[in-house]
């Protein structure tokens, strides 16, 4: 391990361990290292941080257990599902997302039954990746009670990705949402789902939405779509 790397982590431990925890002094800290080749050394410190007491700090460490595959890294998302924090169990769910793995399928269905609708969203999203036909079941049963438009947002866009065509047109249907999180979640999904069948359904539903009075937020991430539209 270069010494700046071993100094970064240094720091970080050091900061893990005060009180209150400074989560910003962390993140700027852990983002000067290359993520994608994230030193083993860190996932230790990381694990060692779930059962912190400072919310932020748990936050933290699962927001960037996101970077690492292990068995011990899988267990740990399991743990945060339940967690008392919604943004660790978000995070955590997030992994169990990325690690795709059939045994977690319990954990989330749970999760998919939370009270938080920004929860069952991104419980929903993972299980798609999960894939199985058990999964797709799943969403199917909770499409058929889902009454909150962020959380739909979530199970029509697993169940686009598990090849339901026809699950675009309810995301497109959501930029006439009036919760503005909605929207923005939505246009995050259509372009991640652009192709050549369905980009110019996106292009004039994105256009459509821009003549409208609209907050920023949702002008900047409908921007951002029609400009991956011109790329394709």
């Amino acid at each position: 391990m270069i010494e700046e790397t071993k100094n970064i982590l240094d720091e970080i431990q050091t900061i893990i361990q005060q009180k209150p925890f400074d989560y910003g002094t962390a993140k700027d800290l852990i983002d000067g290292l290359d993520l994608e080749k994230a030193p083993i050394e860190l996932e230790g410190i990381l694990l060692d941080c779930i059962n912190n007491e400072d919310n932020d700090a748990r936050v933290f460490a699962y927001e960037y257990l996101y970077y690492f595959g292990s068995e011990a890294v899988f267990q740990a998302a399991l743990i945060g599902t339940t967690d008392d924090d919604d943004l660790v169990q978000m995070c955590s769910i997030e992994i169990l997302g990325n690690l795709a793995k059939v045994e977690s399928l319990p954990y989330l269905k749970k999760a998919l039954g939370d009270n938080n609708p920004n929860v069952r969203c991104f419980a929903a999203e993972s299980i798609g990746f999960v894939g199985t036909d058990e999964a797709k079941k799943m969403l199917e049963k909770q499409l058929d009670k889902e009454t909150d438009s962020f959380a739909k947002v979530g199970i029509y866009s697993a169940l686009h990705f598990l090849g339901d065509e026809a699950m675009l047109s309810n995301i497109i249907a959501l930029l006439d949402d009036s919760y503005h999180l909605t929207i923005i979640r939505s246009l995050r999904v259509l372009e991640d789902c652009i192709n050549q069948a369905n980009k110019e359904m996106i292009k004039s539903s994105t256009k459509n939405l821009l003549e409208r009075d609209i907050p920023i937020s949702v002008k900047e991430a409908a921007e951002i779509v029609l400009e991956k539209l011109k790329r394709e």
